[in-house]
C-alpha cells in the first residue's frame, strides 16, 4: 500500500473491506458534484454508488477530468505539458511568420503547408489521446483466494504458471507465462504487467512513458505509434517549408524565424525518429519493450541490437505480420471503465490489507 493510501485510511478517507461505515448513504451538494466532474483527485468515500472516476483514485494513482473522459497521474512532474508546449510552439511561429508567405506564392507550395498542418493536428491529437486515455487498466481484487486471515495469499499463488504455447517445427518449446499480481490480487492475462507508477496492471503492457505521464499498453499503443509517426512527418515538412523560404530569400538574415524553425526541427526530429524506428523493429519481432528488456537484461533498449526472442509464442515468423498484429491489435473493451456506475461495495474499488509472505506470517506467530 502506498503512503498516500495509508494516509487516507488513517483519516478515514478510503473504503476498507469490512468497514462498518462502508456503503453508508450520503448526499452531496450540486457544487461538489460539478467540481468532482471537472476534476477528481481523491474521490469521496461517503458515496455508496458512484461512477468509476469517483472510485478509481482510491485504488490507482490517476486523476480524472471531465467525468472520467481524461486522466493523468497525481504527484508526478507534468512533463507531458512541456512536451505539448514543444509541439504547439513551432506551429504558432510557423502560422504567424511563414505560412502566409508560402501559401500565397505561385510556385505550388500550398500542398506542403496543408500537409504540415494536417500532420501537426494528428501529432497533437494523438499525443493527447496517448497521455490521457486508458492504456488497458485491469480490475483489482478479482481473484481473492481467502477472505479471512487478512486476505492471506496462498503459497502456490507466488509461483509462475507456464502454459504450452503454439507448437511449431521451428519452436516446439514455446510457452505462455501466467503470474499472480500480489498488489492487484488478480491472475494477470498473458503479456500484462503491473505498473507501480500508475498503481495498476496494464494489458499488453509495453512501458510506462514519463514523457506522456501514462502507460503505453494495449488500448493506446496504436495512438502512441501514430503520434510518433505524425511527429516525424510534421518535423520533416517543417524543415522542407522553412528550407524553401530560406532558399527563395536573397538575404537569410531577413528570415530569422525560418532559420530558427529549421534548426528547431532538425534538433527535435531525431528522438521521435529513433523511438519510432525502435518500435518498428521491436514489433517486427513480436516483442513489447518489457519483454525485450527482460530478455536482454538491458536498461538502454534503444541502444541494444534488437533480436528475436527465443521460444516466443507470439512470433509468426513474418516481420510485417508481427508488426501488424502488435500495432493493429484490437483495443478491446475497457475492463475498468471510469464512466460506468458500479454497485455499492464493488470489490474492485476496495482496498484490502497489504500482502505478506508465509515466512513473515510464520515469524509473527512465533
Amino acid at each position: 500500500m502506498t503512503r498516500l493510501n495509508m494516509r487516507r485510511r488513517r483519516f478515514g478517507q478510503i473504503p476498507v473491506a469490512n468497514d462498518p461505515d462502508f456503503g453508508s448513504e450520503y448526499r452531496e451538494s450540486w457544487f461538489k458534484t460539478v467540481y468532482k466532474w471537472l476534476v477528481t483527485i481523491d474521490g469521496d468515500s461517503t458515496l455508496n454508488e458512484e461512477r468509476g472516476y469517483r472510485s478509481l483514485p482510491y485504488v490507482t494513482n490517476y486523476i480524472f477530468f471531465l467525468g472520467g473522459r481524461l486522466h493523468t497521474l497525481r504527484h508526478k512532474d507534468q512533463i507531458w505539458l512541456v512536451v505539448l508546449a514543444i509541439i504547439v510552439a513551432p506551429m504558432v511561429l510557423f502560422s504567424i511568420f511563414e505560412a502566409n508567405k508560402l501559401w500565397n506564392t505561385r510556385l505550388g507550395y500550398k500542398p506542403l503547408v496543408f500537409l504540415f498542418y494536417y500532420f501537426w493536428t494528428m501529432s497533437c491529437s494523438f499525443f493527447i489521446r496517448t497521455a490521457t486515455s486508458d492504456a488497458g487498466v485491469l480490475p483489482k481484487n478479482v481473484h481473492l483466494a481467502q477472505l479471512t486471515n487478512r486476505f492471506q495469499i496462498p503459497q502456490e499463488y507466488y509461483n509462475c504458471v507456464s502454459l504450452p504455447g503454439p507448437r511449431t517445427a521451428a519452436d516446439p518449446l514455446s510457452k505462455v507465462d501466467i503470474k499472480y499480481c500480489t498488489t492487484c490480487r488478480i491472475w494477470r492475462p498473458p503479456r500484462a504487467s503491473h505498473c507501480s507508477t500508475c498503481g495498476a496492471c496494464i494489458m499488453t503492457h509495453d512501458h510506462h512513458c514519463f514523457w506522456v505521464n501514462n502507460c503505453v499498453g494495449q488500448r493506446n499503443y496504436r495512438y502512441f505509434i501514430t503520434f510518433l509517426t505524425s511527429t516525424v512527418l510534421t518535423a520533416i515538412l517543417l524543415i522542407t517549408n522553412c528550407s524553401i523560404h530560406i532558399a527563395r530569400t536573397k538575404r537569410p538574415s531577413h528570415v530569422p524565424i525560418a532559420i530558427f524553425l529549421l534548426v528547431y526541427a532538425c534538433l527535435t526530429v531525431w528522438y521521435p525518429a529513433i523511438l519510432l524506428g525502435y518500435h518498428i523493429f521491436l514489433t517486427g519481432t513480436q516483442q513489447t519493450t518489457r519483454e525485450f528488456l527482460h530478455y536482454t537484461h538491458s536498461k538502454n533498449p534503444v541502444f541494444t541490437v534488437i533480436t528475436p526472442a527465443q521460444h516466443n509464442p507470439y512470433d509468426t515468423g513474418s516481420f510485417l505480420r508481427n508488426m501488424a498484429l502488435l500495432i493493429l491489435q484490437p483495443r478491446g473493451p475497457s475492463t475498468f471503465s471510469a464512466r460506468e456506475i458500479h454497485r455499492p461495495g464493488d470489490w474492485r474499488f476496495v482496498t484490502v490489507p497489504g500482502t505478506h509472505s508465509f515466512e513473515k506470517l510464520h515469524r509473527s506467530q512465533e
